[in-house]
């Protein structure tokens, strides 16, 4: 068992839930539907009281049988079984329709609150967390929570049948009733050991197929780089691995879960054995080696219908308990399911506010104060770090890869907690605003694109609070401002054309024109520009260039850039090395100090320059 589990480690947000909490938890997410649930329990109530009848009218006949059968008396059993499957036969699908609603309806609430949960995390969430894992619990463990919740309910009405039998059988004969339940313990017991193996097992199932969805889907994502560098045998054997692993836990798990089963049809037969010999003792009036203890018990003297009804009985009694062993091992699964979920939507984020500010006519200052972050506890990225902007100022921020540029644009964003120091937003804390309401105020664009999944239009609309009958216009108008109306037009469905999945279907440039129109429509007061401008082709770079100058204008404006020519035009260049600013000034003044900025410009931007050009053309 230790070698399957090996690599199953749960993940760091999970929590360990007692099956209290658990089913208090779910008992809240069911109390929508509690009127629902009343009537399940009246529905599975008559449904097994009509059940339990049956035996006991049948056993009444054959009691009946020593002044001979009738025609009136067998067409009155047959009616009554007829009548006893009709009505279980409503009954069960009364009780099949209000179950599905509930735990539909139950499943669909606890899915918003999880997928909503997820949206909620912070960035370092989702770094830790691979996407196929999360997308698991959000729909797969759901769904599975709700077949073991049917399964419940199905349960349940066994269990009044249980009930029933039993309160009948009693006012038959108290001492073979006794007998009866002296084998229920033992079936108790029994399935009660597989308990802790089965939420075990039922856990390490879930976590593999977790694994295997998100390498699926990354290995989706990188197809073209697994490609590219011809890693399919790398992958398969790696998911062959995992697959492999998957069928050994799931055939632990199969194992442990119909192992039960041998043992409880022993103990049923054993059961029935009992009920024949010591009813058939009873019913001949003859001793045997539980006489004495059936003499205390009070009863009259035990009939041939009621030996039978026993035994008919016995399996509509036993049936419940034999039950529990593979509906003990579901609902663990179940309760394993819930679990998963329960700490996804509990999972604590590390960015947390401590107020809700609303900065309505925000300026876009930014301060640094004495700021201390890294991206674990053990390696810091920036210490003591100190950086003002003004606001309407455009800086630019240069230097090589890990001096900390991104770092600042993630942490203006509040995609992480820094440990020490203050980050201040037109005077107040960053932590006291409302992140909604701030973000609303600002916007990022990375490197890579992204576009949905769905038209041009629906991708510029997203985010922007714009009314129906004002969008086309505005949308034609920040369209123009970019200059993508040319190339838009030329589309057979112009602002309506699909952009495939991430916007496949459009250039690099393209996108990145869509995405600067969507900057226009929110309009905001900070603008992140995260190296937005590295991968543009060069029939659209022009056209990326006069776009980034309309965006930057007359908002406060951080750009991590390649190009030269957007980083001259910044009112401002600071120079980072390490976590630190080293330089800071105009282009012109960097040059001058020949320092680290010089560097970095004979390095990465020279070639860029009209200087450079024009001596390659003499």
């Amino acid at each position: 068992m230790a070698m399957i589990m090996e690599g199953l480690d749960k993940a760091d947000y999970d929590r360990n839930y007692t099956d209290r909490e658990l089913l208090r938890r779910i008992a809240y997410y069911f109390k929508p539907y509690k009127l629902h649930l009343v009537f399940i329990v009246i529905v599975l109530s008559l449904a097994a009281l009509t059940a339990a009848l049956v035996p006991v009218y049948i056993a009444d006949v054959l009691d009946g049988l020593e002044d001979g059968l009738s025609d009136s008396d067998l067409q009155n059993l047959v009616l009554l079984v007829l009548v006893a499957a009709v009505i279980g036969f409503i009954m069960n699908i009364f009780s099949q329709e209000l179950t599905a609603r509930a735990v539909q309806g139950t499943v669909v609430d606890i899915r918003e609150d999880a997928f909503n949960a997820l949206l909620e995390r912070d960035m370092s969430f989702f770094d830790e967390q691979p996407t196929g894992r999360l997308a698991s619990r959000v729909a797969n463990d759901t769904n599975d929570f709700g077949q073991t919740v049917i399964m419940t309910s199905q349960f349940a009405g066994q269990l009044f049948v249980f009930f029933f039998m039993i309160v009948f059988l009693s006012m038959r004969s108290l001492k073979l009733t006794l007998l009866v339940l002296m084998f229920a313990p033992l079936i108790m017991l029994a399935t009660n050991l597989y308990r802790r193996i089965a939420r075990r097992i039922s856990l390490a199932s879930s976590r593999i197929m977790a694994k295997v969805n998100a390498l699926i889907q990354e290995t989706n994502s990188g197809i073209y780089v697994a490609k590219s560098f011809r890693a399919e045998e790398s992958i398969y054997s790696e998911f062959n691995a995992m697959n492999d692993t998957s069928y050994r836990i799931n055939l632990k798990k199969g194992w442990i879960l119909t192992s039960i089963w041998p043992v409880v049809n022993v103990l049923f037969n054993s059961a029935v054995a009992a009920i024949v010999y010591f009813g058939g003792v009873e019913l001949l009036g003859e001793t045997s080696i539980l006489s004495p203890v059936f003499n205390l018990l009070p009863g009259r003297d035990f009939t041939i219908g009621e030996w039978f009804l026993f035994l008919l009985g016995l399996w509509l009694i036993f049936f419940p308990l034999m039950s529990i062993a593979s509906f003990w091992s579901i609902f663990q699964q179940g309760l394993a399911a819930s679990e998963r979920v329960f700490s996804m939507i509990d999972a604590e984020n590390k960015v947390l506010q401590y107020d809700t500010k609303v900065i309505d006519d925000m300026k876009g200052e930014i301060e640094f104060k004495n700021l201390t972050f890294g991206y674990n506890n053990e390696t810091m990225v920036l210490r003591d770090f100190n950086f003002h902007l003004q606001p309407g100022e455009k800086v630019a921020i240069v230097g090589h890869t890990g001096a900390g540029k991104s770092t600042i644009a993630k942490l203006i964003s509040r995609f992480y907690e820094f440990q020490d120091g203050e980050i201040l937003i037109d005077g107040e804390n960053i932590r006291s605003l409302d992140l909604e309401a701030y973000r609303n105020k600002l916007s990022l664009i990375s490197q890579e694109v992204f576009l949905w999944n769905s038209s041009i239009k629906d991708n510029l609309l997203y985010g922007a609070d714009i009314d129906d009958e004002d969008a086309e216009a505005k949308l034609t108008d920040v369209l123009h401002k970019v200059d993508a109306m040319d190339w838009i037009d030329r589309l057979d469905k112009g602002i309506n054309t699909q952009v495939g999945e991430r916007g496949s279907l459009l250039s690099m440039g393209q996108r990145q024109l869509i995405a600067f129109a969507r900057i226009l429509l929110r309009d905001p007061a900070i603008l992140i520009m995260d190296e937005a401008t590295a991968s543009v082709d060069p029939f659209t770079e022009v056209k990326i260039q006069n776009a980034t100058d309309i965006i930057l204008k007359g908002r406060s404006s951080i750009v991590i850039a390649h190009r030269l020519s957007t980083i001259r035009k910044c009112d401002r260049i600071i120079v980072m090395r390490d976590g630190t600013i080293i330089e800071q000034g105009s282009h012109e003044q960097l040059l001058a100090n020949k320092g680290h900025y010089a560097e970095l410009y004979d390095t990465y931007y020279r070639h860029q320059s009209l200087e450079y050009i024009e001596s390659l053309a003499n």
